[in-house]
């Protein structure tokens, strides 16, 4: 089945990726739909492409039936009562339908009169409260890319905060098409963890007791997309409290059991946050944790939008200073116009004949740069690290898969620092190394879930700040600072 469900203008925006087998099979295995309990129940595809779910779908019912009847007339008519799709692309709903043909084939039956509407699923209602099971992989595509559709999409309760993805929106209507006992089972992104467009989605969950269980694919690539994935089973009407999350075993394509979960485990400050419950709980204490004194401040380098400019090696001295790459730790020269935090005057640093022919020979660059408000042209595009650059600090790297990536490098006053975090504080290196280079801060920066291409993992600011301040008062005594924020809200 292809991720699509609106056409837009590229393939890449289209999502065309198909799901392996094996995640159909995972889905559908999460869902509960096998055994004789999926005769008679209503199963439905809403962004169906040409049927990967669909078929595996149809091939289980029909092994299913034939255990215990072998008249195909009445099988023909429960696949045609029973299975359902929706298809916004005309030609994918008719390979679906081929492609259903030529499974049923394999169990001797023939036109059978399939369920399949090539239509937009946002604008479909007749399947509303009426699905047992809502089973497949919704169309991944940012909401500013879909065109005239994003009125319609933005009418969903689920679409109110933030860029939202139209995944989120696939959640609301299989929801919607659930009946009152019904099962939800997807693969999508699990960016709605924790971004600023899944916030009302999560809530919806919660409060409604819907999330039954969740597999984290982590940085396990299903598509051809750089895409990180969850499988989510969400159930109507559940009497348990508790989920189950399993972890995806990358060799065997298989979920395997972590642990069970209650929401005060996963759901922490509004986002959500998976592993076991020993892991949870310490995640849980660092990012609720505050304190009565701040002893780190954790900040962003410099954002000049223009560093092969204003970074390098130069045939001047005047206004440079050195500066460290946080990202690889390597030092370089930086043309740095300003003094006391404020940008000096244009015609002060054009005075200099080498200085004003590089700026000549630049000027077109940096005039194309969208400039932070108030700054004019010839300086930085934002003002972020200027202020401090006359202040001791530590470079740090923000992108990392384990302890040998990372890159905590001294900075002496009057370097700057760009591409990366820095921090200040008057902790000694010696201590402020023992807190970092550690498998606690692994485990830590793991547990947030930002993940990045070839299995490394990104962090804030924000994010690290809290580790070292909650890691900090642990080492001296401070725990009694530390409260708890968590909320169902």
């Amino acid at each position: 089945m292809k991720t699509e469900a609106i056409k837009v203008s590229t393939e890449k925006l289209n999502g065309r990726y198909y799901t392996p087998e094996f995640i159909v099979d995972n889905v559908l295995d999460l869902s509960s739909y096998h055994g004789r309990i999926i005769l008679k129940k209503h199963a439905i595809d809403n962004s169906c492409g040409d049927g990967s779910f669909l078929v595996a779908i149809v091939r289980r019912y029909c092994k299913e039936f034939l255990k215990n009847n072998s008249d195909l007339h009445l099988l023909s008519e429960e696949l045609s009562t029973y299975i359902h799709g929706i298809e916004i692309d005309e030609a994918e709903s008719k390979k679906c339908i081929e492609n259903l043909n030529n499974t049923v084939r394999q169990f001797g039956l023939n036109n059978v009169t399939w369920d399949i509407n090539c239509a937009d699923a946002l604008t479909v209602d007749r399947y509303n409260g009426k699905m047992d099971f809502v089973l497949g992989n919704p169309p991944y595509v940012r909401v500013h890319n879909l065109g005239n559709s994003f009125d319609s999409i933005k009418k969903f309760s689920f679409a109110q905060n933030g860029m939202t993805d139209l995944y989120i929106v696939f959640y609301e209507i299989g929801l919607k098409m659930l009946n009152a006992n019904g099962i939800l089972g997807y693969i999508t992104p699990s960016s709605f963890f924790n971004s600023i467009a899944g916030k009302y989605m999560r809530t919806h969950l919660v409060k409604n007791n819907l999330l039954d269980k969740i597999v984290d694919l982590k940085h396990f690539q299903v598509f051809e997309a750089t895409t990180y994935t969850t499988i989510a089973i969400l159930k109507k009407n559940r009497n348990q409290k508790t989920i189950e999350y399993f972890q995806f075993e990358d060799r065997n394509k298989f979920p395997f059991y972590v642990d069970t979960l209650g929401v005060e485990d996963y759901y922490i400050n509004g986002n959500f946050y998976f592993a076991d419950k020993r892991k949870l709980n310490e995640l849980k204490n660092i990012l609720t944790f505050t304190t009565a004194k701040d002893h780190f401040a954790v900040k962003n380098g410099f954002a000049t939008l223009a560093d092969s400019f204003f970074i390098g090696e130069f045939d001047f001295k005047e206004f440079t200073i050195p500066i460290v790459k946080a990202s690889t730790g390597k030092q370089y020269r930086c043309l740095f116009p300003y003094r006391n935090g404020k940008l000096i005057s244009y015609e002060e640093l054009v005075g200099y004949p080498f200085i004003k022919v590089y700026f000549e020979k630049h000027n077109e660059e940096l005039l194309k740069r969208s400039l932070e408000k108030n700054t004019d042209w010839y300086g930085f595009g934002r003002s972020q690290g200027i202020n401090d650059v006359y202040r001791c600090k530590y470079s740090i790297n923000a992108l990392i898969r384990g302890l040998s990536d990372l890159k905590l490098i001294k900075c002496d006053k009057g370097v700057g620092v760009y591409s990366g975090l820095y921090i200040i504080t008057e902790v000694s290196e010696s201590e402020l190394k023992e807190m970092l280079y550690n498998d606690d801060f692994i485990s830590y920066i793991s547990l947030l879930g930002k993940y990045k291409s070839g299995g490394y993992y990104t962090f804030s600011s924000k994010d690290l700040k809290n580790y070292l301040e909650y890691k900090y008062s642990q080492r001296n005594g401070f725990e009694n600072e530390q409260f708890s924020i968590f909320s169902y809200s």
